[in-house]
């Protein structure tokens, strides 16, 4: 059986007066009628999990630091051989930012030399900054670095220390330290490196703050002062110890411009250091040895008077004045509190003689004249001969002697910007601001920070 529909007009009419009739009294009326419900869009959905990953061992890319939609090489050793896959970037925090297509190789070494040379990979694959991403430092499967810079102007401009790393690494077997005595005059960038320990708080503290712009360099990045100068501070942190002559008149030159600095690091400029031509190599004698013509840039410490360029002229402390904290000492494995009127301390309930828990590897200190009464030290201001110094904390240390690790902020003319030296290799390590008093470390740099933006004095008199 099958519906009709009615033909006579009478009949229609009919049914459309039914069905307005209905509209109009047998719904709801237009005061009751509640508005749809808009429903969130469905997250999207998570990322299979990456079954690369695990094979992926070691690796190292072409560059330390790269542009904004700059390329990358990367050089990726892998357990087994895989046709495609994936690579996953990850922040300090690990947090996955972006992913890329990959095959996978097993890879040797290819060189006879391969601290000093590079390990000579072959190139497992190529892939091109994200424009959007923000400078900081990135790793592939968390385990390859490479930072990300920015070509803006920012409040924070932070130097990890590449150098440094390059030269305690023993990837491929030497460092500039082993083995001894037959240890190399040159290693490579192009090896595997892991992350520096001491700088691990402060790059996972810098990246979670929201309300500055922060930007990342490597050491190498200093001998470009275009690149210095787009910082308002410069962040030194970790262990920052192997620096070019070239950087070090790129920092003098930002600070005696007006430009500020936070040496967040200890035993800082100690080496002086060239790298090859080709900017893959880091070159340190460590003696006469050194065959470079001009003896300015022979790569011997910087406090060796054949230099003429005294640690001190820049950051106000060195290590043989700091000497080294975790040995036998009569300290404290921190600062005591000297100046509890210090900007710097502004929040704190810190007062004279307090403690804040540091302990640390190495320190840099501050020339002496002695000790007052009460047993503080006593800067030699005419040995620094800057327009203002004082101290605000210190800790004993050994070297040869008893050596004095001094945390200080200074300031060399009355044009120049300041300087905060906190002169402790671990105030940016785990047992620093990672630590028991990680909480008052972390203040005390913010207030820094926030101080040295808004123009405020960070001297107590």
């Amino acid at each position: 059986m099958s519906l009709r529909w009615p033909k006579s007009r009478t009949a229609i009419a009919g049914i459309v007066l039914f069905t307005i009739s209905c509209l109009s009294s047998c719904g709801p009326r237009e005061d009751e009628i509640t508005p749809p419900v808009e429903e969130p869009p469905p997250p999207p959905p998570p990322l299979p999990e990456n079954p690369c990953a695990s094979n992926v061992l070691l690796g190292y890319t072409d560059k330390v630091s790269y542009k904004p939609d700059e390329e990358v090489t990367a050089y990726v050793q892998s357990s087994t051989i895989i046709d495609l896959c994936r690579l996953d970037i990850y922040d300090v925090n690990g947090n996955l930012k972006f992913s890329v297509p990959s095959p996978l190789t097993t890879q040797e070494i290819m060189v006879d030399r391969p601290a000093e040379d590079g390990f000579g990979f072959n190139s497992t694959v190529k892939f091109t900054i994200p424009e959007s991403l923000q400078s900081g430092m990135y790793l592939i499967e968390n385990k390859i670095p490479f930072v990300v810079k920015s070509e803006k102007d920012v409040d924070l401009l932070v130097v990890y220390p590449s150098n440094t790393a390059n030269a305690y690494s023993e990837s491929g077997g030497k460092s500039l330290y082993t083995p001894a005595p037959n240890r190399p005059y040159m290693v490579s960038f192009l090896r595997p490196m892991a992350l520096q320990p001491s700088s691990m708080a402060c790059l996972t503290w810098f990246s979670e703050m929201k309300d500055l712009n922060i930007a990342y360099i490597v050491d190498k990045d200093l001998e470009d002062y275009e690149t210095v100068k787009r910082g308002k501070i410069l962040v030194i942190i970790g262990h920052s110890e192997y620096w070019t002559r070239n950087a070090r008149q790129n920092f003098d030159n930002f600070i005696d411009n007006g430009g500020h600095a936070l040496v967040l690091s200890g035993n800082t400029m100690w080496w002086q250091v060239r790298y090859t031509n080709d900017g893959t190599g880091l070159i340190c004698y460590k003696n006469d040895s050194d065959p470079a013509e001009d003896l300015l840039l022979k790569t011997i410490q910087w406090n060796n008077s054949s230099l003429q360029y005294s640690i001190l002229s820049s950051i106000g402390a060195d290590f043989p004045h700091g000497g080294y904290g975790l040995k036998s000492d009569n300290g404290w494995d921190g600062f005591k509190i000297v100046n509890e009127h210090s900007p710097l301390l502004q929040g704190l309930s810190l007062h004279q003689g307090d403690t804040i828990s540091c302990p640390t590897t190495e320190y840099d200190g501050a020339p002496l004249i002695g000790f007052d009464e009460n047993g503080y030290p006593v800067l030699d201001k005419d040995a620094l001969n800057f327009e203002k110094v004082e101290l605000i904390g210190f800790d004993r240390g050994f070297r040869v002697n008893e050596t004095i690790g001094t945390f200080i902020v200074l300031r060399k003319t009355s044009t120049s910007g300041i300087v905060v030296n906190t002169s402790s290799m671990d105030w940016c390590s785990e047992n620093g601001m990672g630590g028991t008093s990680g909480t008052e470390i972390k203040k005390i740099t913010l207030n820094a920070i926030q101080k040295l933006l808004r123009g405020e004095t960070l001297f107590a008199n």
